[in-house]
């Protein structure tokens, strides 16, 4: 089984992923759904993955197709993977209609052992595409896998000491004039107070991963894009949140006000059902 792994361990894991690979990729299975299957091979030289499916429908119709990996987002309780550039390799998508989507959304749900594929056509001979597998396994190489599809972390993540004495040191000099040995242990202080708001950020794009994925259980045709409005609706709740109250702490006091603040709207936002 999959393990849940919060986001932050798959931030560490994604920044690093690049510099220790050596060998050719090789193709890792991410689940295995009865005779369906998932598989993603990552780029070489931080090129882009692939990712191969083998679809087959109750009534035994086999459709086989690689796809470029666009990303890879994780929740708690899901693993969502979109694709692009769709090409079947074997068999069709549809019985009505053999073009292959243009893209999927893949969302693996973990405790439930289901696996759904998403596509709203684009126009044109692009097909609506639904597909829901379920009694599917999740292979333990699989979070190693897509880790290595997530973005890179925005910022440092950790308080080494250039980290500590970049953004940080200078956040303290602009609030207050304190002694080097002060302004020093101020911005290490901040820092550390960052890294839980940092965490809290990966919660929050937890939950709101879930949802969406939540959504595309029901959706089909245009509901499927209407999903990824969750993220929008989302961080617009953020910014009406931060800018709810302005704060009244002054100096350094401020700084980790903002940080407190910051990580109750998302704690806030993230709650939301």
């Amino acid at each position: 089984m999959m393990h849940v792994e919060h986001r932050w361990a798959w931030a560490v894991f994604a920044a690093i992923a690049p510099s220790v690979a050596s060998a050719a990729p090789s193709p890792v299975v991410i689940a295995k759904c009865g005779d369906s299957a998932i598989e993603v091979t990552a780029g070489e030289h931080g090129g882009t993955a692939v990712l191969h499916g083998v679809i087959v429908s109750a009534g035994g119709e086999r459709w086989s197709f690689t796809a470029n990996v666009g990303l890879a987002r994780p929740g708690s309780k899901t693993r969502t993977i979109t694709v692009e550039d769709v090409h079947t390799t074997e068999g069709v998508p549809l019985r009505r209609k053999g073009a292959a989507p243009a893209g999927l959304f893949i969302d693996l749900w973990l405790d439930d052992k289901k696996v759904i594929l998403r596509h709203a056509s684009e126009g044109g001979d692009d097909p609506d595409y639904a597909a829901d597998l379920d009694r599917c396994s999740f292979a333990r190489e699989g979070d190693g896998a897509l880790a290595a599809l997530v973005p890179p972390p925005p910022e440092p993540l950790g308080c080494a000491p250039d980290t500590v004495r970049g953004s940080y040191r200078t956040q303290v000099d602009r609030a207050a004039k304190l002694s080097e040995a002060d302004a020093e242990r101020e911005a290490h202080a901040l820092c550390e107070d960052h890294q839980k708001t940092i965490e809290a950020r990966a919660r929050l794009e937890q939950a709101i991963s879930d949802r969406a994925a939540r959504d595309r259980l029901t959706a089909r045709g245009a509901a499927v894009m209407k999903a990824e409005d969750t993220r929008i609706k989302a961080w617009n709740r953020i910014d009406g949140c931060l800018g709810a109250e302005p704060s009244k702490a002054k100096g350094v006091a401020a700084l980790h006000d903002a940080e407190a603040r910051t990580r109750a709207c998302y704690a806030k936002i993230a709650a939301r059902p």
